[in-house]
């Protein structure tokens, strides 16, 4: 376990120094890159999520309000097909008592 924590000199690698630096440098860079990368596109899908709960749930209020609509509408029908029946009937009424 000691020499996992010790530090590692210069002297334990086999390839020189002016070769191994600049491509660890190179896969630090790199990965850094893609992190980077990837907690933009973290961000991006995020906010995209998001939009599309927003826009979903006004789609659903709209459609919610429309049925509701729909359904006043149909009971304002009903009721006025029902005003025009007692209209009739009380026409009818009339002129059968006109006639007698």
């Amino acid at each position: 376990m000691d020499s996992l924590t010790e530090m590692t000199s210069a002297n334990d690698f086999r390839t020189p120094p002016r070769i191994l630096i600049p491509k660890l440098a190179r896969s630090r860079d790199q990965w850094k890159a893609k992190a980077t990368a990837r907690k933009h596109q973290y961000r991006k899908e995020k906010i995209h999520s998001r939009d599309l709960q927003h826009s979903r749930q006004r789609w659903k209020d709209r459609a919610l309000a429309a049925e509701q609509k729909l359904q006043e509408l149909q009971q304002q029908l009903q009721h006025a097909e029902a005003n025009r029946a007692q209209a009739r009937s009380a026409i009818a009424q009339l002129q059968d008592s006109k006639k007698t």
